[in-house]
This record gives structure tokens, C-alpha cells and sequence, in this order.
């Protein structure tokens, strides 16, 4: 654990997230753990800090951004791995952070980033009316999400 690790910069078109919560993904849990098949060096060098979907607070944003200092808001993490997620502050796309539903916790906002989102890209290109779906995993992340869209698609 780092205690001097500096608070990202952020860069225009970015948003500067202070950390609530981050979910951790399967992926994250086997790097973590030393199960998995290639070292994962971060780009910009060690340390390296895992996560992605996270909520938090806006701490920074650009003065024409639709998000302002205060807003709660989740992010998802940039392709191709989530980084920085576990950090205090993370600074994430703006086109990646989405408000967060005004009756949803904080944990429940980091738990909808990734798999609510393919979810929705999934029913949005797949599912038409009328269609019978077989959902097989309908119980992980994207799968319960996936079904309850797919039923009022």
C-alpha cells in the first residue's frame, strides 16, 4: 500500500473522480492474486493500481463539462484494463462517467458501470420485440442486467 502516491492530473475532456467505491472484476481479483497468464505492467510504470468501475464525487471537470465539482457520478474504466480504481482520485474520459441514479448508494452506482452498460449495448443491437431469449449465465454481472432490459426491449 502507497501512502505518496500523487493525485492524477487531470487532462482537458477529462474528469477528476474522487474515489467512493470500486468494483472489482474477476480479472482484477486473478492479477491480484498472481493468477494469470502474462505480467501486467502498467503503461505509465509502477505502481501499478488496480479497478475500474468505480462512483465518487466530481472533484475537477472542464468549465464546459456537463458535470460539475460535487456531482456523483460512476465511471467505468478505459480499454484494454481497468487501472487506477483502487487509487483516492482517478481521472477517467468524460465520455466514461455517467451521472449517478439519485436513489442508488455508492456501492450499487460502482457495481451498474461495466456490466449495466454491456447489458444495455447487448439488448440495444440483439433484442428486437417479439424475440424469445435464452439467457445461459443469466445469473453474473451482465447477465441479470441483460434480462431484466431484454424484457422491456
Amino acid at each position: 500500500m502507497s501512502e505518496n502516491h500523487q493525485q492524477p492530473t487531470r487532462k482537458k475532456g477529462e474528469i477528476l473522480i474522487q474515489v467512493q467505491v470500486c468494483a472489482l472484476a474477476p480479472g482484477d481479483v486473478r492479477v491480484l492474486s498472481g493468477h494469470c497468464d502474462y505480467f501486467q505492467e502498467p503503461p505509465e510504470g509502477f505502481p501499478y493500481i488496480p479497478g475500474g468501475d468505480v462512483s465518487g464525487i466530481v472533484a475537477e471537470a472542464d468549465a464546459e463539462s456537463r458535470f460539475q465539482q460535487g456531482d456523483a457520478v460512476l465511471a467505468m474504466f478505459e480499454l484494454p484494463r481497468p487501472l487506477h480504481g483502487l487509487a483516492e482520485y482517478v481521472s477517467v474520459k468524460e465520455n466514461l462517467v455517467e451521472m449517478a441514479p439519485k436513489n442508488a448508494t455508492p456501492v450499487e452506482s460502482a457495481a451498474l458501470t461495466s456490466s449495466a452498460l454491456s447489458a444495455h449495448l447487448a439488448v440495444e443491437k440483439f433484442v428486437r420485440p417479439g424475440y424469445r431469449i435464452l439467457v445461459l449465465g443469466g445469473s453474473g454481472g451482465v447477465g441479470t442486467f441483460f434480462i431484466q432490459l431484454a424484457k422491456k426491449a
